[in-house]
């Protein structure tokens, strides 16, 4: 098992971690999604996860991605999807 150090403020370690975790469910579908259900975190920095439909995907990823920071930016949270689950922190 290979080991990944992230530096930096809590919101850059999670984006970062969050893209790795998008790049190894690419590679490895299923790897944290199989059994992941919809979750909403009441901790004051934690993570929602939401799962979504194939077209629901395609729509709030938007053309290069264009959506997603729309989403992320109106909202205030680091927006990544890991395979076919949004994750929000």
């Amino acid at each position: 098992a290979e080991r990944l150090a992230i530096f930096g403020s809590r919101a850059g370690r999670t984006g970062a971690e969050l893209k790795v975790m998008a790049a190894i469910e690419t590679k490895l579908p299923g790897y944290f999604t199989r059994d992941l259900a919809d979750s909403c975190s009441t901790d004051e920095w934690g993570q929602d996860t939401l799962r979504l439909g194939n077209e629901e995907l395609s729509f709030a990823l938007g053309k290069d991605g264009s959506t997603r920071k729309k989403l992320a930016r109106a909202s205030g949270c680091i927006l990544e999807y890991v395979g076919n689950v949004a994750y929000m922190a």
